[in-house]
């Protein structure tokens, strides 16, 4: 008898991330694969299947469910992409939930990329004995899960776009200085390559060919060397952060704050130490000793575990 598997599909900004896992949710195989801009959703929806199918049967499995996470806002209750603002406008409206159930005669759940990816952090990681958390991915944009009495919390806010710097960066969402606009891999490649093109000195003129070659890495790398210009960056980009975290933290009081995504994955206590001093400093209605400001266990692919978590869900 062939073994029963879960699938978790995580679609990013720049890649789509898929995973088959057993019912408990250990995954057994993954694999990923570009975003590309030019593709439409049914293109890339369909090679993230074939995927996932590949992958079972090579494990000589069966699909029993599938979880996808998928960048927000998003209409839960049909399963639809809303829009997006860090992924093409040709996903705006896309019929997710319906488009995979046609291919699958199997239970599907659809949610916000960083609610599964808080659902992965609370059951299985970071954010195990915590009844109250928030999770925030911060990678090609910044979105967050709130866990709340232990059960995942279902709103139509967007943690990425709260403000912090009122007047900044457009945002793609349309305003200006967003937390997303300013702190995301994205915003910190940006500010780095606009003070380049100012003539700016800097190591990372070193670490790339081109200017647009600039990325929250190379930045972060040279900061880590001591780099001038690249440790401005990167401070003013906790400092902006802090502000953000600190008034989700005023407003929520949560037990701990989880970090995951790309630039958190990498940075780790070169990014939370500096952030954890800032929140000591602004938020003072709430007693940080109570808060922890935490690591994703899963790092980078707390996205992919928590649509695994999410195929567990549909499946029982």
């Amino acid at each position: 008898m062939a073994q029963q598997f879960i699938a978790g599909i995580d679609i990013g900004g720049t890649k789509i991330a898929v995973a088959i896992a057993a019912a408990e949710g250990k995954i057994i195989a993954r694999d990923s694969f570009a975003t590309e801009g030019v593709r439409s959703p049914l293109d890339l929806m369909n090679q993230a299947l074939e995927t996932i199918e590949r992958l079972a049967e090579a494990q000589h499995g069966r699909l029993a469910a599938i979880g996808i996470g998928c960048a927000g806002p998003l209409d839960l209750e049909r399963g639809v992409v809303l829009a997006p603002p860090n992924m093409p406008r040709n996903w705006r409206q896309f019929p997710l939930r319906s488009f995979v159930e046609s291919k699958f005669s199997l239970p599907v759940i659809v949610d916000n990329d960083a609610n599964a990816a808080a659902l992965a952090e609370h059951l299985f990681g970071a954010g195990r004995g915590y009844r109250d958390l928030v999770y925030l991915t911060i990678s090609t944009g910044i979105g967050g899960g709130i866990i709340a009495n232990n059960d995942l919390v279902h709103r139509l806010g967007e943690a990425g776009h709260v403000t912090v710097n009122p007047g900044g960066a457009r945002c793609g969402c349309g305003a200006r200085g967003c937390l997303e606009a300013e702190c995301s891999g994205t915003a910190i490649a940006r500010r780095a390559q606009e003070h380049l093109l100012s003539g700016k000195p800097s190591k990372l003129q070193d670490l790339v060919d081109d200017i647009r070659q600039v990325s929250a890495k190379t930045v972060e790398d040279a900061a880590r060397e001591g780099d001038e210009m690249a440790c401005a960056v990167w401070q003013e980009t906790v400092s902006l952060m802090a502000t953000g975290i600190g008034s989700i933290i005023t407003l929520l009081a949560p037990q701990a704050i989880i970090l995951g995504g790309g630039v958190a994955a990498r940075a780790g206590e070169f990014l939370l130490q500096p952030l954890r001093a800032e929140l000591n400093q602004r938020v003072r209605i709430i007693n940080m000793e109570g808060v922890q400001v935490l690591q994703a266990a899963f790092g980078a692919d707390s996205g992919l575990y928590g649509a695994v978590a999410l195929a567990a869900r549909a499946l029982h």
